[in-house]
């Protein structure tokens, strides 16, 4: 229900302009510089800063404690390149940008404990302050009758910057909880809605059930809701457990992110290599995802006997599995032979990338499990088997990754001139979305297999970008002024590469490809891709040679970002 825009990241050192106190609670620290514009640094030109969205985050950094300044990662094209020593840096919501006046305003909650804290209730103007981000930004929500936002003092900067920039008349509901009495806001709006803040009256923060009280105990209105929380991790699950059990709202119509949480102590050396080692738990882990038995179980169906129905499965195997899973403390089991979630069991249900990432039948496990061939691939240079057959959905987490390289891609081409454009391979979906959005009149086709294309109508174009992109069943992307090729080499060996290069370089005019490179950073992704696919990631040399050896020309080449190439090739 929200669209999605990607930025550069970009380092900005930036300086304290005012310090205001808005109450005893929170402390405002409003930023300037030049650098909140387009500027030249190294060799390279960063773009202005852009923050469309009210949840937007920056990451600041802070000194250690008793160090002048803070550690500081190195500005890349579009991205940063993080130094063997990990910065102290948190995520803070711009409650205000004026890039007229060039200021940013960010709210500090107060409170004793905390580099970040530490660092607003020292600030002064004239004091340096350096972050970096947004690097995405959502939208308002679309297709929503009304808005159910709940949050904590750490939320409000972002609650109150949706209420002010919410469209005149939308409809809704926040629960806002707070401290203390004296730490309530005035909150701005032109929508019809109704805020109530909830007291902790001095209790810690995280330590109170105000939010799911209130959202428990109110009046649901009629309608599509859209659902928005953030907070303490811990608090929100009880509340996403309210909205998705008990209110039936879909998972698309949630927004639950936990901007906090209480910290454990690290693993001894011991029980780390334990965990680095062990397999058999991360397997039954997935085979219960996959089955469907963690959400049957916090749907509240807990007898081995109904559980066993439900999934007609065989009860001596499903016994054992929920047997060792209550061994992994995923499940519990009570006297009676009820199964219910622990808390790692409620973390599973509750997660809303679990289903994607852990279920076997989803390309990031079958990319894993390839990962038991790699010492035959380590040895051959092969995969152990036959390229694996992936679901059509298996492009998904490249569409993702393409998010973040596609404004390097409108950058560094002349897609105002590039006539008709032809897309296709792996992230294609993410890259014409930004790209119909900058060019209304640019004539866009995607050329994918049925089943792909099915999966970028449903889950990657947007709404309103979908009826202006032709959807072409197609094994390749041929025809048209320009082809866009996207993700496509690394998911073959180097002769497949080669000749699809080929073949797509002399049935059209000028191809872009972009290709992630190889680093040390993206070993794993390598290793899954040679053991699944025998082909894997390229070095920029490795590259250029598949480029020659299809008989194409570099007209250009440009590092785009995350770790990420374009070339413009031609026949």
């Amino acid at each position: 229900m929200r669209d999605v825009q990607t930025f550069p990241i970009v380092l900005r050192e930036l300086t304290v302009l005012r310090v205001v106190d808005l109450n005893t609670g929170m402390r405002r620290v409003t930023l300037g510089g030049e650098q909140l514009r387009a500027f030249h640094k190294d060799g390279l030109d960063l773009p202005e800063l852009r923050t469309e969205g009210f949840d937007d985050h920056v990451k600041f950094f802070f000194p250690e404690p008793g160090a002048a300044a803070p550690i500081l990662p190195r500005q890349n094209i579009s991205s940063l390149d993080w130094p063997g020593e990990r910065p102290n840096a948190k995520d803070y919501t711009p409650r205000r940008y004026d890039p007229v006046a060039g200021e940013i305003d960010f709210d500090f909650v107060r409170h004793p404990h905390g580099s970040a804290s530490a660092w607003a209730e020292s600030a002064q103007p004239g004091r340096p302050a350096w972050i970096a981000g947004p690097k995405m930004s959502h939208s308002h929500p679309a297709g929503a009758d009304w808005l159910l936002i709940l949050g904590d003092e750490t939320a409000l900067p972002a609650i109150g910057r949706w209420l002010e920039e919410m469209p005149e008349g939308a409809r809704a509901v926040a629960f806002i909880e707070v401290g203390d009495d004296s730490h309530r806001q005035d909150l701005p709006t032109r929508a019809d809605a109704t805020i109530t803040w909830l007291s902790r009256k001095g209790a810690p923060a995280g330590t109170s059930d105000l939010l799911v009280r209130a959202v428990r105990g109110m009046a649901w209105l009629p309608g599509t809701v859209f659902a928005w929380a953030a907070g303490e991790a811990r608090t929100l699950k009880a509340i996403r457990r309210h909205l998705t059990l008990d209110r039936r709202v879909p998972r698309h119509q949630l927004d639950i992110t936990g901007y906090w949480r209480f910290s454990g102590a690290e693993d001894e050396t011991h029980e780390r290599l334990h965990t680095l080692t062990e397999i058999a738990p991360g397997l039954a882990v997935r085979a219960a995802v996959t089955l469907g038995l963690v959400d049957l179980i916090h749907r509240g169906i807990g007898t081995l006997d109904a559980l066993t129905a439900e999934l007609d499965a065989d009860a001596g195997v499903l016994g054992a599995l929920l047997a060792y899973l209550a061994e992994l403390e995923v499940v519990a089991v009570d006297a009676a032979g009820i199964h219910t979630l622990t808390p790692v069991g409620e973390e599973l249900a509750e997660d809303d990338h679990s289903a994607e990432e852990y279920d076997l039948n989803g390309i990031r496990a079958r990319l894993d499990l390839s990962l038991t061939g790699l010492a035959h691939a380590v040895r051959t240079g092969r995969p152990p088997a036959p390229p694996t057959t992936l679901p059509a959905d298996a492009r998904m987490p490249v569409e993702e990754t393409a998010l973040w390289i596609a404004p390097g891609v409108l950058k560094e081409f002349d897609w105002a001139g590039a006539g008709t454009v032809t897309a296709g391979g792996n992230g294609a979906g993410s890259v014409v979305n930004a790209l119909v959005k900058a060019y209304p009149s640019l004539r866009v086709r995607i050329a994918a297999p049925p089943s792909a294309l099915g999966a970028l109508r449903e889950r990657v174009l947007d709404p309103g970008v979908l009826p202006r992109v032709e959807l072409v069943p197609s094994t390749r992307p041929v025809g048209g002024e320009t082809v866009l090729l996207s993700h496509v080499t690394g998911w073959l060996p180097d002769e497949d590469a080669v000749q699809v290069l080929a073949e797509i370089g002399r049935e059209s005019g000028t191809v872009v490809l972009v290709e992630e490179l190889r680093s040390d950073e993206n070993a794993l992704e390598h290793l899954r891709l040679a053991c699944t696919f025998g082909g894997g990631l390229r070095t920029a040399a490795e590259m250029a040679g598949l480029i020659a050896r299809a008989a194409l020309q570099v007209r250009k080449s440009r590092d785009i970002g995350w770790g990420h190439r374009l070339w413009v090739l031609e026949p």
